[in-house]
């Protein structure tokens, strides 16, 4: 039951160096929180920033929470315990024979490598396995690829391998056997042996996780989850405890890394889903944005405390990874394809003495202690420092109080005097590096699939990302470098503004598309109502709240003969010869808009490798209260650095613009959670909406 007053959506999404909250109310208004992310005790820095946006709109937290119908939360916690190596101790149960799958990982030396270690081959090597040689037990067993049975589950056989493992000390199970995708009763049975044997430790079966055909594939992707539910499960149940003491009675959903949230009690029976969930609320909230500017082509741009991410929307649709990793980790689950490397505010410049050059990141400060110029005894000067430095930040929210002086110092002891220049000119390198490795990126994510980035418009959000987008948007010849109006949070508005999703999908042997019909139609029917079955109670909660029906949406995954990349289609309930033809000529329509035009061969077969059901219900985000603005004069000016020379440079307050006003560089325009940087010869104008479009 919610308090008296307006309603409240919440959105929140945690980084590696400060955690973002949107908070839309029905009546209009909005509210925005940013605070340090506390490693650790996360759900601490989730409540201090839904404790500022509850401030900025005049209310308690415990007042905020209690008019909260619905709050979605994306979260870093699994990836960073597979980061940092803080996962259980797993323990594999495969069809004996194949025990090795996960060890060999399909000899996979080189996938998800940096471009220095591609190189270099005495760098190539296998990713770390997430379960050691000894965890892994075969049980005897055998399904084939038509579901029949082959040989029947060994149950005494299948205990005695279980009490191994336990005997060893493993603290979560993968179960993961032969065609489980087509026919899952040996794996479930095994399941609840692990159950039985070894009461409340944790099960993941490929079955429920990804139940897919791609023996190497699943394995990892199971052992991934029983990695992480342990961490993730702690986390979620502390942040629900947290949440109630202070009148939380709404629906606590999780964002997934395929798109799309659903509720918590969803989340905690397949943990993976959360890897990389943070960085697709962001794209998610690009496409919806671009829609609204007319721009079908997009490339959004994520520059964070610890790393800067890339994600491509093109037709309007966010894009699916083919061979979706994580930390060189392979995934059978949906994964919106988004792209990253270690370079963000709280990257570390150093020097590498080997060859006498100035380097920035890939590791971080992150938010303890943070750069130099937070206070919190950082000695380390990163990317953030240097903007400091060069001033072209006075604050950072109402989190940080800058201290400029002492990045000043650690710069010029630490980078300046080694390399024998100064310290202006040290701070301007480290801007230039950051910014070179940016926009390498953004080439690789688009040249390297074939894609002209001048065909593309540009989002930059996250809470660095208008500071340093007039560098790393430079020669890229984008149709418009965008700003929006909540850059800074843009991923948490994501997470606010999206739909509730639970799907349920399953890999069938792949069939050429033209004959596809009936195991299609059959596979379709079985899982939708699987997913009816096992809806949570949430689900109706969400649809009250947000006044929506729940949708069924139906779809097919496609690929040409043998080849990696899939593409998603819907379909009706019902696939005969005309539905089948249509996939067939929509997905080669689909696959050049992709790949390029001319790629999709009329000779290469087509066959379908999956299929997919999922219940959707929408969660509409009330339209902002219109904001007046004033006169578009500058509301201070400050001395800052460029290209070697100082200038003394106008600052705008964002929210006080006027649409339509150009601003020219050198100028800043500051906002509570961020500050746009214009360079000399870099201009902005502000549109109705508030967004800011640099020229």
């Amino acid at each position: 039951m919610t308090a008296p007053g307006p309603r409240a959506l919440i959105g929140v999404d945690t980084g590696g160096t400060f955690t973002d909250t949107v908070v839309t109310l029905s009546d209009g208004r909005l509210g925005v929180g940013k605070a340090l992310s506390t490693p650790g005790r996360v759900e601490q820095g989730v409540l201090d920033s839904i404790g500022q946006a509850a401030a900025g709109l005049g209310l308690t937290l415990p007042e905020l929470l209690r008019r909260t119908v619905i709050l979605t939360h994306g979260t870093t916690v699994g990836l960073n315990a597979l980061l940092t190596g803080a996962g259980a101790r797993v323990g594999l149960l495969t069809t004996a024979g194949f025990e090795s799958t996960l060890p060999i990982a399909k000899a996979n030396k080189t996938n998800g490598l940096d471009e220095l270690d591609l190189t270099m081959p005495t760098r190539w090597r296998k990713p770390e396995p997430l379960v050691v040689r000894p965890d892994i037990a075969g049980v005897s067993e055998r399904i084939d690829a038509t579901g029949a049975v082959v040989r029947p589950l060994d149950e005494a056989q299948a205990r005695t391998a279980i009490r191994r493992l336990a005997a060893r000390g493993v603290e979560a199970v993968a179960v993961c056997l032969l065609w489980s995708p087509v026919n899952p009763a040996h794996e479930r049975r095994v399941a609840e042996l692990v159950a039985q044997e070894m009461p409340g430790v944790r099960v993941s079966c490929s079955a429920d996780i990804a139940p897919v055909v791609g023996e190497y594939e699943r394995s990892s992707t199971v052992a991934l989850d029983a990695y992480v539910a342990p961490v993730v499960g702690a986390y979620l149940r502390a942040l629900q405890e947290r949440l109630r003491e202070h009148g939380f009675g709404g629906v606590l959903m999780i964002l997934r890394t395929g798109g799309g949230a659903e509720p918590v009690e969803q989340t905690l029976r397949a943990p993976v889903n959360t890897l990389r969930s943070g960085p697709v609320a962001g794209l998610a909230a690009t496409a919806g944005l671009a829609a609204k500017l007319g721009h079908d082509n997009v490339i959004a741009t994520d520059v964070g405390g610890t790393s800067f991410d890339v994600g491509l929307v093109i037709g309007g649709e966010m894009q699916r990874a083919s061979t979706p990793m994580v930390h060189r980790h392979a995934l059978a689950i949906p994964v919106i394809e988004v792209e990253s490397i270690g370079t963000g505010g709280g990257s570390l410049a150093w020097i590498d003495h080997g060859l006498g050059a100035l380097r920035v990141g890939p590791r971080s400060a992150g938010s303890d202690p943070g750069p130099v110029c937070y206070g919190r005894a950082g000695t380390r000067p990163t990317l953030t420092d240097a903007s400091a430095v060069l001033g072209y930040l006075s604050r950072l929210g109402n989190a940080v109080e800058l201290d400029v002086e002492a990045a000043r110092e650690a710069i010029r002891t630490q980078i300046a005097e080694p390399l024998g220049i100064g310290t202006i000119a040290a701070a301007e390198g480290i801007v230039r590096i950051a910014t070179d490795q940016m926009r390498d990126l953004i080439r690789r994510a688009t040249i390297r699939r074939g894609h002209d980035p001048s065909a593309f418009a540009l989002v930059a959000f996250g809470g660095a990302g208008p500071q340093y987008a007039s560098w790393y948007a430079d020669g890229l010849g984008a149709l418009d470098v965008v700003i929006p109006d909540l850059a800074a949070e843009l991923s948490a508005y994501g997470a606010v503004s999206s739909d509730l999703s639970i799907g349920a999908e399953r890999g069938i042997v792949p069939t050429p598309v033209d004959e596809a019909g009936a195991v299609v139609t059959a596979v379709l029917g079985e899982l939708a109502e699987q997913i009816e079955a096992g809806l949570p109670g949430a689900v109706d909660d969400v649809a009250t709240a947000s006044g929506r029906s729940r949708t069924l949406r139906r779809s097919v995954a496609l690929r040409f003969y043998r080849q990696q990349r899939r593409i998603e289609l819907p379909v009706g309930a019902v696939v005969d010869a005309a539905e089948l033809a249509r996939l067939g000529a929509e997905f080669r329509e689909r696959y050049e808009q992709i790949v390029g035009v001319g790629t999709a061969s009329r000779d290469t077969p087509v066959e379908v490798v999956s299929v997919r059901v999922e219940v959707t219900v929408a969660v509409p985000v009330p339209p902002p209260v219109a904001r007046e603005r004033g006169a578009a004069e500058p509301v201070d000016e400050r001395l800052a650095w460029f290209d070697g020379v100082e200038h003394r440079c106008a600052v705008y307050d964002w929210r006080r613009l006027r649409a339509d006003h150009e601003i020219k560089g050198p100028a800043f325009i500051e906002s509570e959670q961020t500050t746009v940087v214009l360079p000399p010869r870099r201009r902005a104008r502000m549109d109705t909406s508030g967004h800011l479009h640099l020229g």
